[in-house]
């Protein structure tokens, strides 16, 4: 694997780790532990990058209504 290609795959990773965690305090935070927030688990840890951002902007919708 090239090596400017390794870095960029560390990096990312390391930035969804870093909003997953995030993320997944703010799920917990707002829904406590429910079976509702299973889903959004999968789709938090499982899509890089996409998933915290999901419910991210999910929530701020939420908000707002």
């Amino acid at each position: 694997m090239p090596f400017p290609l390794l870095i960029a795959l560390i990096v990312v990773l390391a930035v969804h780790y870093i909003l997953a965690i995030a993320t997944i305090y703010l799920l917990m935070k707002d829904m406590g532990i429910v079976k509702a927030m299973i889903p959004w688990n999968i789709v938090i840890l499982l899509l890089p990058i996409v998933g915290p951002a999901t419910y991210l902007v999910y929530r701020q919708i939420a908000k707002k209504k």
